[in-house]
């Protein structure tokens, strides 16, 4: 919650935060005096407050309020500051000696390094902001439904922000039209398309959920203000999307490619691994092969006379009807939860479950999703398990191609990753993290890797209780986040083009075309999209490596006990094997 006083004083601070920093760092001289435990203390503090004033609409995510009413400066001239300031941070973390930390700073300091080093590298080389056009769209969209998403303050307060944040949108997108060039053509026709997904966000989906939360109950002076800004920011964002398609798309000629080295890189700062092209795509194609043929040792157990992509397709052919999706949704994360506690597979630090319930209209962008709090929110800290249901509006066709989807293998599994023991359990340990620094800086390797690690690990302790059909669904996520993997590598460090990708990603996932080509499609701007997969084949080697470390010290392993550090630790997977095998 962010009042006009407190906005003032947040503001100026934000403001005098910027100008110091602006200037070189400090040079290590001037440290004379201060332990490096304290100069890193003192440094983590006052970046984290400076990285929140620069980053609004994170910082509302993250369950922080001083910025509700704010968005982020794109214009050239600001990003050029912003280089500056990064290159400063760098500096002054740089010359505290990471080697004279103990405990937490000493993970946290690599920690702040790569995020600095990550954030310099978009900023720099990847410049999205200058080659994305899905960076404003995203932004605009996420300012707006990241205050409409959870009750967390009075909707008159919140509805004052999103006017706000509304009014900003005209300059950001004229920022948006005097910036962006050599953007690739597939990216122009993504973000037209999304952006008018936007506009129909703004139109219907956002008073549809106001209204359920008490619109009409909001004094008809505030509610006339919104409403204003809200028409004239979907004529803006349709105006962008008419701009997109007429004067951008005609001269859109920018490869999307990152190439070898920049991709190393942004998986290494973003990521912690620090693996080279070469060894990612062996380590791929290795996997493949494997779990491929563990599809076919599966598939033979339920028809050894068709071929296993035939078996798997025909598992998606049985799954709830629309009125029993939801109900059949919340019976699976009961079974989930059950078998956790009697596997002792983690310690629940809470006995709580999310709501299970229909996606909101105004999120209705995928099949499934976990709504938890940012770590930082005091007020609305209840968690949502969203599972998509048909529109009545579509055809059978469509209804059963969705549905399809949530065959019962596969709901199964998508509840064990999105809640039990997956991101919701993650939720619970978020308490645990021991810093701030770890909660806001997570890899998505460990986020996405540990949930897409408990969709296997639990039919190893065995969840479904042996059934082929369990298993191959399960091994059908994993070829999909191994499809993924390829396409993203191939495209960006090796050249491949779009439509081979897509081809390889059908035979590697068992995918048809259409959804094969969707994917690869994301692969071209979100290039690391491995890290579900990465992540989870981290995790069970640092199980195992953790194991045997245990035995050969005459130390008992515990499943239970190694999930309850892990989670609890809350650091990138090679920190946290450094942590948990420190000799």
């Amino acid at each position: 919650m962010r009042f006009p006083i407190l906005a003032a004083l947040a503001g100026l601070v934000a403001l005098l935060t910027f100008n110091l920093f602006c200037a070189p760092p400090r040079a290590v001289e001037e440290e004379s005096g201060e332990d490096a435990h304290a100069a890193y203390e003192r440094f983590a503090r006052a970046y984290l407050d400076w990285y929140y004033a620069e980053n609004p609409v994170r910082a509302t995510g993250l369950g922080l309020h001083d910025y509700d009413d704010e968005l982020s400066d794109l214009t050239r001239a600001a990003i050029d500051r912003r280089i500056q300031v990064l290159h400063g941070w760098l500096g002054r973390l740089e010359a505290i000696d990471r080697e004279a930390l103990e405990g937490p700073a000493y993970f946290d300091h690599q920690i702040l390094d790569y995020a600095l080093r990550a954030d310099l590298l978009e900023l720099e080389e990847v410049r999205s902001w200058q080659r994305n056009p899905m960076t404003y769209n995203s932004l605009v969209a996420g300012a707006v439904a990241s205050l409409a998403d959870r009750d967390f303050a009075p909707l008159t307060v919140r509805m004052a922000s999103m006017t706000a944040r509304m009014r900003q949108v005209p300059a950001l997108l004229e920022t948006a039209r005097a910036n962006l060039e050599d953007v690739p053509p597939l990216w122009v026709e993504l973000t037209a398309r999304l952006t008018r997904g936007t506009a129909g966000f703004l139109q219907d989906d956002l008073p549809a959920a106001l209204e359920a939360q008490g619109l009409a109950s909001v004094d008809a002076a505030a509610r006339q203000e919104w409403d204003q800004a809200r028409q004239a920011t979907i004529a803006e964002v349709e105006a962008f999307a008419d701009w997109l398609e007429n004067d951008l798309a005609p001269r859109a000629d920018g490869d999307f490619r990152l190439g070898k080295d920049l991709f190393e890189r942004k998986l290494k700062y973003e990521e912690h691994v620090d693996l080279s092209a070469e060894d990612l795509r062996a380590i791929n194609e290795e996997a493949i092969a494997s779990y491929q043929a563990w599809v076919a040792r599966e598939a033979a157990k339920i028809d050894p006379d068709r071929p296993p992509g035939t078996v798997m397709d025909s598992i998606t052919s049985i799954f709830p009807a629309p009125d029993d999706l939801i109900p059949t949704a919340q019976r699976f994360v009961e079974e989930a939860r059950d078998f956790v506690k009697a596997k002792n597979i983690v310690t629940l630090p809470s006995d709580a479950l999310p709501l299970v319930r229909p996606t909101p209209p105004y999120a209705r962008s995928g099949f499934a999703s976990m709504d938890t709090p940012g770590p930082f929110e005091e007020n609305a800290t209840e968690a949502y398990y969203n599972v998509t249901n048909v529109d009545p509006a579509w055809t059978p066709e469509q209804q059963t191609q969705h549905l399809s989807y949530f065959n019962y293998p596969g709901l199964l599994g998508i509840s064990v990753h999105e809640v039990m023991p997956g991101h919701f359990v993650q939720l619970l340990y978020e308490q645990q993290i021991p810093t701030e620094v770890r909660k806001v800086f997570t890899p998505a390797s460990l986020v996405e890797g540990w949930a897409h690690y408990a969709e296997q690990m639990m039919v190893d302790e065995g969840l479904g209780g042996g059934d082929p059909a369990v298993r191959l669904g399960q091994l059908r996520r994993a070829l999909q986040r191994h499809a993924r993997w390829h396409a993203g590598l191939s495209m960006h460090a090796f050249g491949e083009t779009v439509e081979d990708a897509a081809a390889r990603f059908e035979k590697i996932a068992y995918f048809a075309p259409f959804p094969a080509l969707r994917e690869t499609e994301r692969g071209t701007y979100n290039p690391t999209y491995l890290y579900y997969a990465l992540g989870r084949m981290q995790i069970l080697k640092l199980r195992e490596d953790y194991r045997r470390y245990k035995e050969a010290r005459g130390e008992e392993f515990s499943l239970r006990a190694f999930h309850d550090t892990f989670l609890r630790l809350g650091l990138p997977v090679s920190l946290a094997r450094e942590a948990m095998m420190p000799d």
